[in-house]
């Protein structure tokens, strides 16, 4: 799990400049600014002709490990209630002492 968490740290801070490009090309070419530049940017023709699939496949990637990553932590998390719980029951289960004697 632990080289998981780190898989998707990795490829999470890799696209960040790249989905924050996409993300204010998008909103410039729905503002309708700079057309033509935005276009080419927004399309990735201008660095690589695949490069928006490869993208597009890292977010997928990151959105999958970010679930396996938030239910593993969450049963983990269960687990240890569930036990706490147990030991509690068991201690409450303890005959209690009888009082002391006053003198």
């Amino acid at each position: 799990m632990i080289q998981l968490r780190k898989l998707h740290l990795l490829i999470g801070f890799i696209l960040v400049p790249f989905l924050f490009i996409q993300a204010v090309t998008g909103f410039a070419q729905v503002l309708g600014m700079f057309p033509s530049l935005v276009v080419r940017f927004h399309s990735w023709n201008i660095i690589f002709r695949y490069f928006g699939l490869v993208v597009a496949t890292g977010l997928a990637f990151l959105a999958v490990t970010g679930c396996i990553l938030y239910l593993s932590q969450r049963i983990q998390q269960a687990k240890r209630k569930a036990k706490a719980k147990a030991a509690a029951g068991v201690a409450a289960a303890a005959p209690k002492p009888p009082p002391a004697a006053r003198v």
